[in-house]
């Protein structure tokens, strides 16, 4: 009870069955905070699937904040049965294979848009929201935990709330800058807006549970190997070059050079090659891991996030981000702000993304393999077509080096060639601003590509560039690469 300073509330606390038995709807939709496996709830869904499995009758809609833990999939996995549709994104485990088979409905809405559809109401009114927090105040106010997501707006037209106190983190009171709308008057990155706390009316709380367990492993990222860190010595290059050449020089001097590092183990290693550079810069990102709160001051000035998030054996730098309780210069933010594509285009961004394949115009598919979801787009298409750079980086192959994942023409396209100025494999980069679809088809051959592939590749582009402006030929594609 000591995380529960409000009187009024204590009386909530309860066990995680009964909540679910009190609460949980038959048919509506239900949603969880929570973003790359962080602060995603624990007792809640576990509960529910005990109480569900083998249980007939139930049509869900399932919300996420973002991507979820392994654990998450686990419990919704073994009640899958019980759901009818989801949003926005899928992390891997029985909903993946469900949707693939048209059993369950699904449509990955990048999130900004997905924030602003909660709040409307276009997708169903949300019966149930849960929700991890650290901490209820005397005055009933409560502080959330490492995710912001979409739990505001989630929260801010849930028909009952249910919150999960986490005892295993500190109270992290300070670290939130909690504003809910879309207009949005923030021109700096350090710049609050908003309340440190989450104003929940203790009418809608349904239920208080407790728990001290940690969160797990993000399950739509893996650890950091050396394919990533090539790739990571490779953006870094193109950064330093563009400061020292480009039109981020003028940004840079006047110390408003903001990136937004990418998600999962390319933003770590990013992480470990940022202050090898002597860069000074800040971060303005969804999801980020937090071993970049560590960053000294010299290198990061601040950092704005969504979440923070812990790669599965990086656990130690988020223990050591408690130990510090230092909030001077990070703050948490809700993805209607993040992903914000005003706030994006003020703050200049240099966003850098991750894609499944790209093809030689530099198409970008994010989401899909062969007609397949993976996971879905998520801020992508927030990103690429606001941020004033916006970087494709990608391993140059997959599948034990069988495949290229720089293809002559991709299967599904999330981004366009035209917000991509920028594309980093471990092979190279290549930086196609001005150029013409010709001249981006050689710099990424020629750069980004594998060079077991840039043959294949070059015998393709030379096959249709006689065929015009931007052609594909589909019965070639097929015989080169199978596609």
């Amino acid at each position: 009870m000591e995380r529960i300073a409000c009187r009024e509330l204590r009386s909530l606390v309860t066990d995680p069955m009964d909540a679910v038995k009190s609460h949980l709807p038959r048919h509506g939709v239900i949603a969880f905070g929570g973003m790359s496996g962080s602060s995603v709830p624990k007792e809640f869904p576990r509960a529910m699937a005990q109480h569900l499995e083998g249980e007939s009758g139930y049509a869900l809609t399932l919300f996420t904040g973002g991507a979820t833990s392994e654990e998450f999939e686990r419990n919704i996995s073994r009640i899958g049965h019980a759901f009818r549709r989801r949003y926005p994104f899928l992390s891997g485990g029985v909903h993946r294979e469900l949707v693939n088979k048209n059993e369950l409905e699904f449509f990955d809405y990048g999130l900004h848009k997905f924030n602003r559809k909660i709040r409307s109401g276009e997708l169903g009114p949300i019966d149930l929201a849960v929700i991890e927090a650290t901490a209820i105040l005397e005055d009933c106010s409560v502080i959330p935990s490492l995710s912001l997501d979409s739990s505001i707006s989630f929260i801010s037209v849930a028909k009952k709330v249910i919150l999960e106190i986490n005892e295993s983190k500190p109270e992290l009171e300070g670290l939130h800058d909690i504003y809910l709308g879309d207009n949005v008057s923030l021109a700096k990155v350090s710049q609050r807006i908003g309340d440190t706390r989450l104003t929940v009316p203790p009418s809608r709380i349904g239920a208080i549970l407790v728990t001290r367990e940690e969160d797990g492993s993000p399950g739509a990222y893996k650890s950091p190997g050396d394919v990533e860190a090539r790739i990571s010595e490779n953006i870094m290059e193109f950064m330093m070059n563009e400061i020292r050449e480009g039109f981020s020089r003028e940004l840079y001097e006047r110390g408003d050079f903001v990136i937004q590092p990418g998600a999962g183990s390319l933003s770590s290693k990013l992480a470990d090659v940022l202050p090898q550079s002597g860069l000074t810069l800040s971060v303005w990102a969804e999801t980020l891991p937090a071993k970049w709160a560590l960053i000294p001051e010299d290198n990061v000035k601040f950092i704005s996030s969504s979440a923070f998030f812990t790669l599965r054996g990086e656990e130690n730098f988020l223990r050591k981000f408690f130990e510090t309780g230092d909030f001077r210069r990070i703050v948490l933010r809700g993805q209607n702000v993040t992903n914000n594509p005003e706030v994006i285009q003020r703050l200049n961004l240099m966003s850098i993304l991750q894609a499944i394949e790209l093809d030689i115009y530099g198409n970008a598919n994010i989401s899909h393999i062969h007609g397949n979801i993976y996971n879905g787009v998520g801020g992508s298409v927030d990103f690429a077509p606001n941020a004033y750079i916006t970087v494709i980086a990608l391993p140059s192959v997959t599948g034990d080096g069988k495949i290229s994942r720089i293809v002559p023409l991709t299967t599904h396209v999330d981004v366009p060639e035209h917000y991509v100025d920028v594309v980093v494999t471990e092979q190279g980069y290549a930086d196609l601003r001005g150029k013409s679809p010709h001249e981006r088809a050689e710099e990424i051959i020629n750069k980004c590509a594998h060079p077991r592939f840039r043959d294949s590749l070059l015998q393709y582009y030379g096959k249709v560039r006689e065929m015009g402006h931007e052609a594909h030929d589909l019965r070639l594609a097929h015989e080169l690469f199978g596609l």
